[in-house]
């Protein structure tokens, strides 16, 4: 059996994500999503977050973590430090391949020993990101599936 992960604050959830989601499910037969903790989106919880990837895709396995680094960067520091929590995270996992659409994948897969699989680095299919979304949700609508948009706008309100 093919395993692969991937991981993200999703915060929110945007169809870049769901490129990069659906573009793994198209290689493996199991899939783990880690969902990090955000403070760049408040109002919206880290369960709000994973229910909207566990209701978009029912046969992934999530694992929230709500305790993960929140530095950011690529320092040796920083990147054993993430490195380190997602080793422990994951501990007695083995996977097949790491999917991202950022330069960390390349240590990632480097201390899970898996292959680094890029999905859409250059946003040339899905031109968006988290940032540019929670700059202005109702200008991003078209980025968003109907139920994250949705709850967006009823956790603005």
């Amino acid at each position: 059996m093919t395993k692969g992960f991937t991981l993200g604050k999703f915060a929110p959830l945007h169809k870049g994500h769901q490129f990069l989601i659906e573009s793994a499910l198209q290689q493996v037969e199991q899939l783990i999503i880690v969902v990090y903790a955000c403070e760049e989106l408040p109002n919206c919880s880290l369960q709000t977050r994973i229910n909207w990837i566990t209701h978009l895709y029912p046969t992934v396995q999530v694992i929230a973590a709500p305790d993960g680094p929140k530095e950011v960067g690529y320092s040796i520091e920083i990147t054993q430090k993430h490195d380190a929590y997602l080793m422990q995270l994951l501990k007695g996992q083995y996977f097949d391949c790491f999917f991202s659409s950022e330069p960390y994948g390349e240590h990632v897969s480097r201390a899970f020993n898996c292959k680094d699989i890029r999905v859409d680095q250059a946003r040339i299919h899905v031109p968006i990101s988290g940032t540019q979304v929670r700059s202005n949700v109702n200008m991003c609508a078209e980025f968003l599936s109907p139920l994250v948009f949705n709850s967006l706008v009823k956790l603005n309100k």
